[in-house]
Formats: C-alpha cells, structure tokens, sequence
C-alpha cells in the first residue's frame, strides 16, 4: 500500500471510528426509561464498529489517488451514504436523560462535516474535517465513536 492510501486508509479509519456518535430522541413517550449514559455509550459505539468492516473494504478497493474519478465516486456513493445511515442509526438510539443536546450536538457535526465531503470529495483526505464531530464524541465519553 502506498502512503496516500495508508494516509486515506487511517482518515476513513478515524472517520467510521468516530461517525457521529451519538443521537436520540427521548422515547419517553413509548414508556421506555431513558439508558443510563455508560449503556448509550455501549450501544453507539456498537454500531460504530458495526460498519468498520465496510468501511476498511471500500477503502481496500480505492485507487491511491483520493482525486482520482474512481474514488471521488467511491466516496460520495458508498462511503457518504454508509455514514449518514450510521448516523440514522444512532439517532434512533434514546439519549441519556438530559444528554439530547449533547448528542444532537455530535451527529450535526458529522452532518456538516458530510456536507463538506459531498461538496468537495477530497475533503475526506483532510485530517480535520471531522475535528468538531470527534471531539465531541470523544469528550462525551464515547470509545468508538469519534476515536
């Protein structure tokens, strides 16, 4: 492998590791207690390494070149859409009493920065367009997600 696919191999590592973390309405009104913020944690992070292995096959299958026609496909037409179900994934989870905002916080980072990607394919390739996401995700205590 040369360096720009280990480099955009370890981004998309990163990316997926962190993709969103978090989400969740207050199923309140289902009757189901709010999880206690340690078992939210459990299950986001769950499902952030869910989809790690889709993530490492496309990334396998890319050219070296993130410009390169292939892999800006790639990246808008597989690798996008694996994160923004991720991330419908983890808003369907319930958040932590009190946490809403927080959590809400996380996956509209990832959000914006899907955003950018979608704009600009290559911003993938840049260390810190999931910065905000990550650490918000990583501050919140989430092990998986956003690591």
């Amino acid at each position: 492998m040369n360096k720009n696919l280990l480099t955009l191999a370890a981004l998309l590592s990163a990316a997926a590791l962190f993709a969103a973390g978090c989400g969740g309405d207050d199923n309140s009104s289902s009757g189901e207690p709010a999880p206690t913020k340690a078992a939210y944690i459990v299950d986001a992070d769950a499902i952030c390494a869910a989809d790690q292995a889709d993530f490492e096959a496309i990334v396998q299958s890319l050219p070296s070149d993130v410009e390169a026609p292939e892999s800006q496909t790639a990246i808008t037409g597989e690798i996008v859409p694996l994160y923004r179900d991720q991330i419908e994934q983890l808003r369907a989870l319930t958040a932590p009493g009190g946490d809403d905002e927080a959590t809400a916080a996380i996956y509209d980072a990832v959000d914006g920065a899907l955003n950018v990607i979608e704009a600009n394919p290559s911003a993938l390739d840049q260390a810190d367009t999931f910065d905000e996401a990550n650490t918000l995700a990583a501050n919140y205590g989430l092990k998986v997600c956003g690591n």
